[in-house]
């Protein structure tokens, strides 16, 4: 599975939108400093793959990491070792 980023609002959330998610797990979202991968970082909340595939949802950005440049975001299913992840800039997109 893998994911892109879709949309920012800095310091307050970030948008993903996921491609070839499998079906019907739930997925744990973490944010850390850029170059972490995730790994280790701030729980920020779950995504139900449902029916899998294609889909979006947003998530907010920790305290901790508002004012950072570049922060990494992942989503993993320990379970299944199902994971992916990608980076963004802290900045509000149009």
């Amino acid at each position: 599975p893998t994911f892109s980023i879709a949309a920012v609002n800095r310091n307050t959330n970030v948008t993903i939108r996921t491609n070839n998610f499998p079906p019907g797990l739930v997925f744990d979202v973490y944010m850390g400093p850029m170059g972490t991968r995730g790994i280790g970082g701030y729980h920020v909340g779950t995504l139900n793959s449902g029916s899998g595939g294609v889909m979006t949802a947003s998530f907010p950005i920790p305290a901790a990491l508002q004012g950072s440049r570049q922060i990494a975001i992942r989503a993993q299913n320990p379970a299944t070792g199902y994971f992916s992840y990608n980076w963004f800039y802290n900045n509000t997109t149009p």
